[in-house]
């Protein structure tokens, strides 16, 4: 299913760390992070007694990410490369993941990046794809300048096809992730500092973004929640 079967302020609360340690065996697997951004994903794998490697076509992020895992001690590598041109052997990890990142490849490279996924798995190793869904007040508050549902469908669909095609489906699962704000500045703050390079696009729609969040935060203790949840699709390599 695209979306939850009940109302995303319903579904039970689950970080997306939490989430990922709940459904993958993760202690002394080899996993691929695939589109690990700063790295923080990553290092949570190597916490939890995983061999993490990450792998990120931003060159800062990368940098950062490496700077995050020598500050917490932690044996994690990271590479920079896209998810579809994977610079690895056939068969080397036991699981690949993408965490809100299979919406960012291109949509016409989705199938070559899951393809290269299949092909870097060992037998009946994992496949882990964690998605925002598009929908909830989070999102709805967020749509004017960054209405993601198309990509984020078409990323599902392709997920969808690949049950019978290399791989098995395990799991689909959901997760509430509300996020809490005292106000709407501290809304943009936040947003902001996560998508920076949107500041223009912020501003110019400022107003309706903040008539959104007016009507769509729910009053909560210190300021106001907004509902998202994400989506799990667990697979299995197919032998």
């Amino acid at each position: 299913m695209m979306y939850p079967d009940q109302e995303i302020s319903k579904i039970p609360e689950k970080s997306a760390t939490a989430t990922a340690a709940a459904l993958l065996p993760l202690s002394g697997a080899v996993v691929l992070d695939v589109g690990c951004g700063m790295g923080a994903l990553t290092c949570f794998l190597a916490e939890c007694g995983a061999e993490a490697s990450g792998i990120d076509p931003n060159e800062a992020r990368i940098a950062t990410a490496r700077e995050q895992a020598r500050d917490e001690e932690l044996e994690v590598t990271f590479y920079e490369g896209v998810g579809e041109a994977l610079p690895f052997e056939d068969g080397e990890f036991d699981i690949v993941i993408f965490s809100n990142s299979l919406h960012h490849v291109p949509t016409d490279q989705i199938p070559t990046a899951l393809a290269e996924a299949h092909r870097v798995l060992c037998e009946e190793g994992l496949l882990y794809v964690m998605e925002p869904v598009p929908g909830g007040s989070y999102f709805d508050v967020g749509r004017p300048i960054n209405d993601e549902t198309d990509i984020r469908t078409n990323a599902y669909e392709q997920v969808k096809a690949l049950g019978g095609n290399g791989f098995i489906e395990l799991k689909e699962v959901f997760s509430s992730t509300p996020r809490r704000y005292r106000d709407f500045s501290d809304f943009r703050q936040k947003y902001l500092a996560r998508n920076s390079h949107r500041a223009d696009l912020f501003a110019g729609q400022a107003g309706e973004m903040e008539k959104l969040f007016d009507q769509l935060a729910t009053p909560a203790t210190g300021g106001f929640v907004l509902d998202g949840a994400i989506r799990v699709n667990l697979l299995q390599k197919d032998i």
